[in-house]
C-alpha cells in the first residue's frame, strides 16, 4: 500500500497512489478531501471550488472514492477502481 499527504489549508489528507494499466501513478483521494475542495454547488457562475488551490489539488487526483475504501488492501480499492474506470485496471 502507498500513500502520500496532500495538505490543503493546514489539514492533511491521506490518499491512496495505485499504478494503472500501463504504469502512471494515479492519486486515489477520500470524499473528505472532496468536500473540502468543492464545498460549492456547481452553477453557471460558479466551479464549485473553493479556491485556486484547490482547483490545482483537483488536478492532480485521479479519483474520489469514500475514505474507508482508502483503508481497504490494494487488490480490494482495484477492484473498486475498475468499476468506473475498467479501461484504467485490469
Amino acid at each position: 500500500m502507498i500513500t502520500t499527504e496532500i495538505t490543503y489549508k493546514g489539514e492533511n489528507y491521506t490518499c491512496r497512489i495505485v499504478n494503472s494499466n500501463d504504469g502512471e501513478e494515479l492519486i486515489i483521494a477520500g470524499t473528505s478531501l472532496l468536500d473540502e475542495l468543492m464545498p460549492y454547488e456547481i452553477t453557471d457562475k460558479c466551479n464549485g471550488f473553493a479556491d485556486k488551490e484547490a482547483e490545482e489539488i483537483d488536478e492532480e487526483i485521479f479519483y474520489y472514492t469514500s475514505d474507508c475504501d482508502l483503508k481497504l488492501p490494494d487488490k480490494e480499492l482495484l477492484a473498486i477502481l475498475k468499476e468506473s474506470n475498467p479501461e484504467w485496471f485490469d
